[in-house]
């Protein structure tokens, strides 16, 4: 090569380094690239092919010679074609005549028949492919090792600059996220320590994301939602702790290892998708801490409702006192100064009882029962009391509506307490803050009465109850002594045998027949003389006739009396199998 050569290439590389080290654009770069190599090197195409992100395919990128509708379109696979192949090997392929080598890839509306000889030189930095450098011609040509080492070398100019490019291009992309990440985190925290609540951060979430927000606690049931587009009222199906993907992105909220709950966001689009991980995960941490809050006024309103019934409840009042926790409610927004019907929900059986103990389940109930309430008479209250709640409606409601609402408080404890048995009593009607003792006594006596009788899931009104009404309004210890009297006979009896006849199921028995003797038999499935038998070991056991009828209402009033005493049925509830003793 004449030394005019040398002096034009090293004139060549000299602008090329120059303009390399000059600009960080990748696009100047590339253009600037195949114009001035297609005339340096005396070709009639140049072009560049970049590695594709998956690694496993070539782009065209820019191309003088070709057709300019293959830019950004024609991708070849590793090992495809001589650029594939130059790819695949990392090594120069210099190829004289196309037409006789087999590895050509032909490229409709894109390579022209006129182009004979190429060069094909891999872009490499360091050991890492970047791109083909292509050089082609119309006439035949054998390029000379001059020649493509005057590739190599401007194939390693682009490969430094596309790197420097891609270097900027990640630290200004990293430097935007974390300016975006820092508004993410400033605005939702801002809406955080305003208290502005659920609804408004996920709205806020929702807006940064573009996409649909809402936040589920740790059943899944939902909170708050922001632009809620196709998301679930109630997230399940995952087991993940953390997922993301195009349908839905599942994050948790946590405070340390306890998990709060859920943040769930629907599909982005294209715009807001740069935003998106900074939204959601910021708004995770601000959900979280928004919750932890919500958690600890939530506690604290439950601790003052609790003290707050239990004065009310526990023990009856006067009127100055009754008054002065009146006021101490209306402080917390609840109306209980005047009319106030009291109803008493309590599980009905051991398994109820510990599935309502849940806390989950007593918080999602409390609030499906202040709901409920509310919608029939606002400033009334929902509170946990013992194993059950206690709920105060406020106003003057009639019987109807209230029992109503009881039964609505029955069924929400079914279902939100998994399957959860319970009964509901009714006080007998509204009361002023000094009687509230008085109704909650009603109505837990009319869950007694129904408990007697066997019934679960039941509502029960006191103002429905016959004779009970004035066992109830005896003193416990009274009630206790006189079913003492009545019934500790057949009591000791039954303890003294195994082998004793069923004494007080034939009572019971008795007492629910109104004393007729045949009716009561087949209750009892029993012969009737098997049934007189047991009569007369009943008045040899107790002392009384039972021909009397002052007797026969004394043991009926004791039988009932018995469901008040509150240490448990001294007999039992329901009539006993027919016994081989008779």
């Amino acid at each position: 090569m004449s030394t005019v050569a040398h002096t034009g290439e090293a004139r060549f590389l000299q602008r090329l380094a120059l303009a390399a080290s000059s600009t960080l654009d990748a696009r100047d770069l590339v253009r600037l690239v195949i114009s001035e190599t297609t005339e340096a090197m005396d070709v009639d195409v140049c072009s560049v092919y970049l590695l594709e992100p998956d690694g496993e395919s070539l782009l065209m990128t820019a191309t003088n010679g070709l057709s300019q509708a293959g830019v950004g379109r024609v991708s070849l696979r590793l090992g495809e074609g001589i650029t594939g192949w130059a790819a695949e090997e990392r090594r120069p392929i210099v190829v004289p005549d196309v037409r006789a080598e087999p590895r050509f890839r032909w490229l409709p509306g894109v390579d022209q028949a006129r182009f004979v000889s190429m060069c094909s030189v891999p872009i490499l930095s360091g050991d890492r492919l970047v791109g083909i450098l292509n050089v082609q011609s119309d006439e035949r040509r054998d390029f000379t090792p001059g020649d493509v080492a005057l590739l190599a070398a401007i194939a390693a100019h682009v490969a430094g600059a596309l790197e420097r490019s891609e270097l900027q291009g990640r630290l200004e992309a990293r430097v935007a996220e974390l300016r975006r990440s820092d508004e993410v985190h400033r605005r939702l925290s801002a809406l955080a320590l305003a208290e502005a609540g659920l609804d408004a951060i996920c709205a806020a979430i929702a807006r940064t994301a573009g996409a649909g927000v809402a936040a589920y606690d740790t059943d899944g049931e939902r909170l708050a939602s922001g632009a809620p587009d196709r998301l679930p009222e109630r997230l399940t199906g995952f087991a993940d702790p953390e997922r993301r993907g195009d349908d839905l992105t599942v994050l948790p909220l946590r405070a340390g290892a306890e998990r709060l709950g859920w943040l769930a966001a629907g599909p982005a689009d294209e715009e807001t998708a740069p935003g998106r991980r900074a939204a959601l995960d910021h708004g995770a941490t601000v959900l979280s801490l928004e919750l932890m809050r919500a958690r600890a006024e939530a506690e604290t309103e439950r601790r003052l409702r609790g003290d707050l019934v239990e004065e009310l409840l526990g023990t009856p009042l006067s009127p100055h006192d009754a008054e002065r926790l009146a006021e101490r409610a209306a402080r917390l927004g609840y109306r209980i100064r005047g009319p106030v019907w009291v109803l008493v929900l309590e599980p009905d059986d051991e398994d109820s009882a510990r599935a309502l103990a849940a806390s989950t389940s007593r918080r999602r109930l409390a609030r499906a029962l202040a709901d409920e309430i509310a919608r029939l008479s606002p400033g009334g209250l929902a509170v946990e009391r013992g194993a059950g709640m206690v709920l105060l409606v406020p106003g003057e409601p009639g019987a109807a509506e209230v029992e109503r609402l009881a039964r609505a408080a029955v069924g929400a404890a079914g279902a939100l307490a998994g399957g959860a048995k319970a009964s509901c009593g009714i006080s007998s009607g509204p009361g002023g803050p000094a009687d509230l003792h008085r109704l909650s006594e009603e109505a837990r006596g009319a869950l007694a009465v129904a408990r007697r009788a066997g019934r679960g899931a039941a509502v029960a009104a006191y103002d429905r109850l016959g004779v009970e009404r004035l066992l109830l309004e005896l003193p416990r210890e009274r009630l206790a002594g006189y079913v003492a009297e009545w019934l500790g006979p057949l009591r000791r009896h039954a303890q003294g045998s195994v082998a004793a006849a069923p004494l007080a199921a034939t009572l019971e028995a008795l007492v629910a027949e109104g004393w007729s003797l045949r009716p009561a038999a087949r209750r009892l499935h029993v012969h009737v003389n098997t049934l007189l038998y047991r009569m007369r070991r009943v008045e040899e056991v107790t002392g009384r006739s039972l021909a009397d009828p002052d007797v026969r209402l004394g043991l009926a009033l004791a039988l009932r009396a018995q469901a008040f005493t509150g240490e448990g049925d001294v007999l039992p509830a329901r009539p006993a199998a027919r016994s081989a003793a008779g």
